[in-house]
């Protein structure tokens, strides 16, 4: 669970909606969800480890929500891992586990979801990056799987519509310890050069992310879309 999902579920959470915490690391999970736990309604929380590539995992999870829950309103597909090398030095297993977390783990996650969620009018939210348009330098694996999460997307939203909606959030280069480490933000120079960059001249908060989340699911009559968050960085 990284910040995008901790800070999606904290949001909803707080909205008093049911969420589900789908996790790999225990003490992190753990940690959050007593955070979460001791201000919300604990009839709203649940949290299930899974690893999100994994079929028999992930159908488990999803029946277990539904015996909680009763449906699954929303889905958003936001697990995956960075394993970054310069692409003559990228190993079978980095590229292997980057592509497993987030191109298979979107693709089951969101059939097993369509699976669970036969009746009912619902959606699905997936998660690219600007790279996965344009690349980047040392992120083969991480931007070829965010391309395939693109097209992913498209293909779902032909196939699921009218029912289920499939839509892809495209953020940029937003405050995480991720963005900072890899861009040098904490230097003058980087920190200047990323601005430059960027027209809205500033890095991206998670309430950005958040707002925009919530524009997508309450976007009734969008399907297949891409909704970019990046202030003006990438434009398509």
């Amino acid at each position: 669970m990284g910040w995008l999902g901790a800070a999606l579920i904290e949001n909803f959470a707080k909205k008093g909606f049911g969420v589900v915490i789908n996790y790999i690391l225990d003490d992190q999970a753990e940690e959050f969800y007593r955070k979460l736990a001791a201000d919300i309604d604990q009839s709203k929380l649940m949290k299930y480890k899974a690893d999100v590539a994994n079929r028999e995992q992930v159908k488990n999870m999803f029946d277990a929500v539904i015996d909680k829950f009763g449906r699954i309103d929303i889905l958003v597909n936001c697990a995956g891992i960075n394993r970054d090398a310069p692409f003559l030095e990228l190993t079978d297993a980095n590229w292997d586990a980057v592509v497993s977390a987030h191109l298979k783990g979107h693709f089951v996650c969101s059939q097993e979801y369509a699976f669970h969620n036969t009746s009912r009018q619902g959606a699905i939210i997936t998660i690219g990056a600007a790279c996965g348009f344009a690349g980047r330098k040392n992120g083969a694996n991480f931007c070829s799987a965010k391309s395939g999460i693109i097209a992913l997307t498209k293909c779902m939203a032909r196939e699921l519509a009218p029912r289920i909606r499939v839509n892809c959030l495209v953020p940029g280069s937003v405050k995480t310890r991720e963005v900072i480490d890899r861009y040098k933000l904490e230097t003058k120079e980087g920190l200047e050069k990323e601005l430059a960059s960027l027209p809205m001249n500033r890095l991206g908060e998670f309430e950005d992310i958040i707002k925009m989340v919530e524009c997508m699911i309450d976007a009734e009559y969008t399907t297949g879309a891409n909704f970019f968050v990046n202030g003006g960085q990438f434009m398509h």
